[in-house]
């Protein structure tokens, strides 16, 4: 049994147990994958960094585009194992990137270069935030504003960790990598995101041939 499947059953039990409406049903099925995929991908994310040196740029990388994600909301592909690939390649991709960056660029460079980064994410969050799917629908302007809200907040908490971690030496090395997860997730929001994500959908679609 996949764990979209474990999720719909779940969460249909959930919707009758607590008398839901099938909207409310399926918004707790989509959160229930996400939260099962994102456990199972972060675990898979963790091994293969590890292997490979990068596992703290990584991990900073992952866990701050997933909480900024959780407000912010953002496309992803229509099947998990397609998320599961694509997400494991391209965390794996920008911590490698991150981690050789750190490794040859001085420390201004490094915090001027993560503040722009940081300035570019909140340009892209007040534009389109919240990100709307299929399985995850805006049902008023009431609740757009509020998630909209929820992600500018994340993203002022975010900018107050980065000042305080530019100056100590020994935090300086992590700023890069949270500026990244936060330009990470902030691009799933944008036109290109979706358009960007949608071609790895289909480039990994096994099924074809």
């Amino acid at each position: 049994m996949s764990i979209h499947e474990i999720s719909e059953k779940f969460a249909a039990y959930l919707a009758r147990e607590l008398d839901r409406d099938r909207r409310q049903e399926l918004r707790m099925a989509y959160g229930l994958e996400i939260l099962l995929g994102e456990i199972v991908k972060l675990a898979v994310i963790i091994s293969f960094s590890w292997l490979l040196g990068v596992l703290p740029e990584v991990l900073i990388i992952t866990v701050s585009a997933g909480i900024l994600r959780l407000a912010s909301g953002g496309e992803h592909c229509s099947e998990y194992y397609r998320c599961l690939i694509g997400g494991t390649v391209w965390f794996l991709f920008l911590g490698w990137v991150v981690h050789s960056l750190n490794a040859v660029l001085h420390q201004p460079i490094i915090n001027i270069t993560a503040g722009l980064l940081f300035f570019l994410s909140m340009l892209i969050i007040l534009k389109y935030a919240p990100g709307e799917t299929e399985n995850k629908p805006i049902s008023s302007e009431a609740e757009r504003k509020k998630f909209k809200k929820w992600a500018v907040t994340v993203m002022i908490i975010y900018g107050f960790i980065m000042a305080l971690f530019i100056y100590p030496e020994v935090l300086n090395p992590l700023v890069l990598p949270l500026a990244t997860g936060i330009i990470a997730q902030a691009f799933t929001v944008s036109p290109a995101g979706y358009g960007f994500i949608h071609f790895v959908d289909k480039a990994l679609d096994f099924s074809r041939g």
